[in-house]
């Protein structure tokens, strides 16, 4: 587990990503429902965090953002079912309540308002990215909480970097056609994330990218790199 201490001294009482040591945290890739619990529960625990509050979303590389509070506190921590359906995207102002993401190469996004208190976690895979998840979650944040662009801070957590990421001609020439960053056949997601946050109003200072590939650093579940990968857990706390 990388738990981002900067971030944290930004405010958010817990920013960190499970690997591939502490097991697999997805209830639909785990062997068992019970072994994506227990990985859970270890993975919450080192971070002082109850991973029956955790709220997670049925992601489907949408751009929904959903905004949550206490009364959402446990869906999806145990079964998949109760996850927040068709959702890439939370956010909350409420203190003591974990997000969750689940991501094996997809970019998970995490946003910080110390000014309102708001933070958000985002699920911005390959279809999400090219849809402008991450600045939409800007304007939820704009529009539930009054958060200013100009205040945040965001961190684009490890994924699948520039270094590894291929992709077919088609699905490259589509992003160069959208302005997203492409070096040949090769995505850039991190940069992609970024430039998106910095034309949603974020100041370039304020984004961090981790610059960690999940693909060839060989801690994390990756999709691309590892038949049946787990699914590496995102964590944000206020």
């Amino acid at each position: 587990m990388i738990r981002f201490e900067a971030f944290e001294r930004l405010g958010a009482a817990v920013a960190a990503i499970s690997d591939r040591s502490d097991g697999d945290c997805g209830l639909r890739t785990a062997s068992s429902v019970s072994e994506a619990i227990a990985a859970r529960q270890a993975v919450c625990g080192s971070c002082g965090v109850d991973s029956d509050s955790l709220v997670c979303a049925q992601q489907t590389h949408g751009t929904a953002t959903v905004c949550v509070d206490a009364s959402q506190r446990g869906r999806g921590a145990r079964e998949w079912e109760s996850g927040l359906p068709d959702t890439d995207g939370l956010i909350t102002r409420s203190r003591g309540l974990p997000l969750a993401m689940f991501v094996a190469d997809c970019v998970p996004v995490y946003l910080l308002d110390p000014e309102t208190g708001g933070g958000g976690l985002v699920h911005a895979g390959r279809e999400g990215t090219y849809r402008g998840i991450s600045p939409l979650a800007v304007e939820a944040m704009q529009r539930e909480f009054g958060t200013k662009p100009t205040d945040l801070h965001a961190l684009i957590g490890p994924s699948a970097g520039p270094c590894c990421y291929e992709v077919s001609p088609e699905l490259a020439h589509a992003f160069a056609e959208a302005g997203l960053p492409v070096d040949g056949r090769h995505l850039d997601l991190w940069q992609a994330n970024a430039q998106q946050l910095t034309a949603a109003g974020l100041s370039p200072g304020r984004i961090t990218v981790s610059g960690i590939c999940t693909i060839c650093d060989g801690r994390f579940h990756s999709h691309r790199a590892q038949p049946n990968a787990g699914r590496n857990m995102a964590l944000l706390m206020l």
